[in-house]
């Protein structure tokens, strides 16, 4: 009796020491997809928890996963333990999906040259890739200017075995970023607003976010895009040219810098989003625009000003109904510059 009392003890404490809990807690990150590999192997991740004294034998894992038909599968992401679990407990949470988030703040105006780049770089850590121009769909969507959670395992979940890496990667960004366009052309049907007419709303909303950031100037900048479209005008928006340069004409990414005043010569940068040189509005937003900036863009100001100038203090403008006006108060400007 005695030697099977030993034996019911030997046998808890190896079944302790084998399925156990390590009395490790905290909030572990299985695997973040930062780099070119699509996910670590189970047995990889397995033994890196061994490693952390996360488990006390990856064997262990397997062997449940064996007898409870588990998927065998480990969903990366967080995994957070209170040090109680026992191995059939972090077997059960290994195959749970784990969403990694990450947080991004979308500032309205935010030029969506730098904002396609932050959004790459907080994904992919800085990537190569972050650095091409042709790396990045300007027209997959319209959004606003907001806090937003992006949810990487949901992309990086799925590999297509006939892309090349870089149309992988370029894939999986669309995907983790889709969710913040929350005014896609597929929305935009829903709600009976045809696509054209979506883009149109949500390049003048860019454009007036872009171009003044006086709450109370939206409406009567739009009022401009607005008269300027029924005389058929050129619009001679500033902020296109300045997107313009960020887009930059070459093969890199951003290697134009953003010149802090515009001269008349950079007024010939040859780019479809010049309004300058190309009548009608640009291919589509510059920038993403606010609420109210929206608001504008469907509800201009019916005036009879053509033509505006920034004020010296670098906020406000002065509209004006004739271009000899405008061009008095320019002269003006440039007087008070020259003192």
């Amino acid at each position: 009796m005695k030697n099977l009392y030993y034996v019911i003890c030997l046998f808890g404490l190896v079944f302790f020491l084998f399925f156990g809990p390590t009395g490790a807690s905290g909030n572990y990150v299985l695997w973040k997809p930062t780099n070119d590999q699509d996910s670590l192997k189970p047995h990889l991740i397995l033994e890196k928890l061994q490693n952390q004294n996360v488990i006390r034998h990856s064997i262990a894992i397997k062997l449940i996963w064996f007898f409870n038909n588990g998927d065998k599968r480990i969903h990366a992401g967080p995994l957070f333990l209170d040090g109680s679990e026992w191995a059939w407990d972090i077997a059960e949470k290994l195959e749970t999906y784990r969403p990694y988030h990450k947080e991004i703040m979308i500032y309205e105006g935010k030029s969506l040259v730098s904002l396609y780049k932050d959004l790459c770089d907080l994904i992919f850590e800085g990537h190569d890739f972050c650095n091409k121009k042709d790396f990045y769909d300007f027209h997959s969507g319209y959004v606003l200017g907001n806090t937003y959670q992006l949810d990487l395992m949901d992309a990086f979940s799925v590999n297509e075995f006939d892309l090349n890496l870089f149309e992988l990667y370029q894939k999986r960004f669309l995907r983790i970023i889709e969710p913040i366009f929350s005014y896609s052309a597929t929305i935009a049907e829903s709600k009976g607003v045809s696509i054209s007419e979506m883009n149109r709303i949500f390049t003048i909303a860019s454009i007036i976010e872009s171009e003044t950031k006086v709450d109370r100037e939206k409406e009567i900048v739009s009022g401009v895009i607005q008269n300027r479209i029924d005389k058929n005008m050129k619009f001679e928006m500033d902020a296109t040219v300045i997107f313009c340069f960020e887009l930059s004409l070459d093969s890199g990414f951003l290697n134009t810098e953003r010149p802090g005043r515009l001269f008349y010569k950079d007024l010939e940068i040859d780019c479809d989003y010049n309004t300058y040189k190309n009548p009608g509005l640009p291919p589509g937003p510059i920038s993403a625009p606010g609420l109210m900036a929206l608001e504008a863009a469907i509800n201009p100001l019916s005036h009879n000003y053509y033509f505006y100038v920034l004020e010296p203090d670098g906020l406000h403008h002065y509209f004006s109904e004739t271009y000899d006006e405008h061009l008095g108060y320019i002269k003006l400007l440039r007087g008070i510059y020259s003192e």
